[in-house]
């Protein structure tokens, strides 16, 4: 744990040193005209994360007085943690960063994942795009074929890292449900699994559907993918046949645990900023992404693109990461003990 605490101080050195500055301005000016705007994307190129920063990032330049250019950067790395740490003790704290952050970043803190380097709750929401439903799928050549397969059989999930709140999903149902997963860390994102399953390194994997939907929904619709389970508190309607992770946990201690786990899709897709911000300045932002919103010609893109809008405001995104610290002491110390 030391070394990895000391390596990712060392990484975060090295991202002061190596990142060009953004343009920062002075706090007094209200406009953002001439400067760059640049959004981190927590994971590398593909995948939702990286589809709804762009998104973004095409159409919210314009609501913001001053026009100023906005620049998408991708910025992968222990499941996200990278870049929010970056975010949080690098970039500009004038309102020139911005993020699609890691939807897990909160529970990060909260199960006391050695890598993080911020407090989530100081992180200024700017407003979100979509929730979202993670599920467990299977290759459609691999040994598990059913829920019964995959509690009474082997097999190797692949994941990106051992300290992200995916892995403590699985380890969950390893220890919990009695699932017999072996994990593999070291594959960045969400195409990365489904390649691993598609070469046979790895029997499965688990990653949003939206995620899943954007990039194969040929392997869906041909169910090369075998989706399993629902990471989630009610089944998704996309999905109404498949059960949740709550669903299969019969005892109660048990399912609390669970639902604290699936609690960051409430996250999905948001847009966040540096903390120290001047409310002036948060301000304008969240009024650029709520008219950026109602922009004709970014619903259309967003429609083009087939990325769905379940948007909630920076106000109410701020209470929901607040309520996500209201948890029992005995719960987050079983979640906890899911890291260890």
């Amino acid at each position: 744990m030391i070394v990895k605490q000391i390596l990712a101080g060392v990484f975060l050195a090295l991202l002061m040193a190596i990142l060009p500055p953004a343009t920062a301005f002075a706090q007094d000016d209200s406009s953002y005209a001439g400067k760059t705007v640049t959004i981190i994307i927590p994971i590398g190129p593909g995948g939702a994360y990286d589809a709804y920063a762009r998104l973004v990032s095409r159409h919210i330049g314009k609501h913001l007085p001053g026009n100023p250019v906005v620049v998408a950067r991708n910025m992968p790395g222990a499941g996200g943690v990278v870049a929010s740490n970056y975010v949080y003790n690098v970039a500009p704290q004038d309102g020139s960063t911005l993020t699609i952050i890691t939807s897990s970043f909160a529970s990060e803190e909260l199960f006391g994942n050695p890598q993080i380097k911020y407090e989530a709750r100081k992180f200024p929401a700017v407003g979100r795009l979509l929730d979202t439903t993670s599920v467990l799928f299977f290759w459609h050549a691999s040994p598990i074929r059913t829920r019964e397969d995959m509690m009474t059989k082997p097999s190797t999930i692949a994941i990106s890292t051992v300290n992200e709140i995916a892995t403590y999903r699985l380890r969950a149902m390893n220890t919990l449900l009695g699932a017999p997963f072996k994990l593999i860390p070291g594959y960045p994102s969400a195409q990365d699994f489904v390649l691993a399953v598609e070469r046979g390194e790895t029997d499965g994997g688990s990653s949003t559907y939206i995620g899943l939907s954007q990039q194969f929904s040929k392997y869906i619709s041909e169910k090369k993918l075998n989706i399993l389970v629902q990471f989630a508190t009610e089944r998704d309607p996309q999905m109404p046949d498949i059960p949740t992770v709550l669903e299969l946990a019969k005892e109660s201690g048990t399912r609390q645990v669970f639902h604290q786990l699936v609690g960051n899709d409430e996250i999905g897709r948001a847009l966040f900023t540096t903390p120290n911000v001047p409310p002036a300045r948060l301000r304008l932002l969240r009024s650029a992404f709520q008219n950026m919103l109602l922009d004709p010609e970014f619903r259309a893109d967003a429609q083009r693109s087939q990325l769905p809008l379940v948007p909630r405001s920076g106000e109410e995104m701020q209470k929901s990461i607040a309520e996500m610290f209201d948890v029992s002491p005995e719960t987050l110390a079983r979640v906890r003990e899911l890291g260890n």
